[in-house]
């Protein structure tokens, strides 16, 4: 069944940051996806997946579900993917979609839309973001006390990534041949080679990484989970987009079209993902 829901379709003024980008909204769902938390583009199929916890981010209470929408908004399948308990971050590898869910990971076939696999993380207590790296192996940060990136090979995972200037990682993305980590706690920004393990602080954002988008000349585009979504740069330099925590409305994990330059920003407990264009 498709759910064809109104949009908010809006132009508003534009949020203009030191760094000389702004963001203006361009639409935003209906509060129907339930503590949402990460949004994911699949360009192959020119498709969004959101990530919805409804119910505790920690309770393995089997209420979690993956959205699917359409760019624009549009909410193709609400409960696309059932079955899960607290679905956070997640990455698409081919026809493959990983999620994390607390301490596993879940393999799905976007094609049959079914799950196909769950991977348990020892030790693992909150994972939360996903990416996946140059040579297919998936990374899956642990934002709790073990403060842990797991690797998964396919087969299992295990630890693969920890340093104490990195406390609570949460933000993953993949720049070249190494993995970004965001922390939830500091806002230290790292570069961590896949070949060689050698780590590299690139700057300290203002707030905790919860989204992060590499911008290129170690510029990226973070969210944190209380609603603030900026730019960090070098020297750690910040500049502010998006200020919603007077609202108390959230910014957690963010997604990105990049053709359409387009910003996703899914509002966990206000329930929708909003939309807008970063010029």
């Amino acid at each position: 069944m498709k759910y064809f829901l109104s949009i908010t379709l809006v132009a508003l003024l534009t949020v203009p940051g030191v760094s000389g980008e702004r963001l203006t909204k361009v639409w935003e769902t209906n509060p129907v996806l339930i503590t949402v938390e990460s949004i994911n583009y699949d360009g192959k199929r020119d498709v969004l997946y959101a990530s919805c916890i409804n119910g505790g981010p920690a309770a393995k209470d089997g209420n979690g579900f993956i959205a699917k929408l359409k760019p624009n908004g549009t909410i193709i399948r609400l409960k696309w993917i059932t079955d899960l308990n607290a679905p956070k971050g997640a990455t698409i590898a081919g026809d493959t979609l990983y999620v994390s869910d607390i301490d596993v990971l879940v393999e799905v076939d976007i094609s049959s839309g079914k799950i196909t696999g769950r991977f348990l993380a020892p030790n693992a207590k909150f994972l939360n973001d996903v990416a996946v790296g140059p040579d297919g192996m998936i990374y899956v940060s642990d934002s709790s006390a073990v403060s842990t990136v797991y690797r998964f090979d396919g087969k299992k995972l295990m630890p693969w990534f920890h340093d104490s200037r990195i406390p609570g990682p949460n933000g993953l993305a993949v720049a070249g041949k190494n993995l970004l980590v965001g922390s939830g706690k500091n806002g230290a920004i790292a570069s961590v080679s896949f070949e060689t393990g050698s780590v590299e602080i690139l700057t300290d954002s203002k707030y905790g990484v919860d989204g992060l988008i590499p911008l290129g000349k170690n510029r990226f585009l973070t969210s944190d989970w209380q609603g603030h979504v900026g730019i960090s740069g070098p020297d750690s330099t910040y500049s502010l987009l998006l200020n919603t925590t007077a609202r108390h409305v959230n910014a957690a994990d963010l997604g990105y079209i990049p053709s359409k330059k387009l910003v996703i920003v899914p509002t966990f407990f206000h329930n929708t993902v909003a939309a807008y264009k970063i010029e």
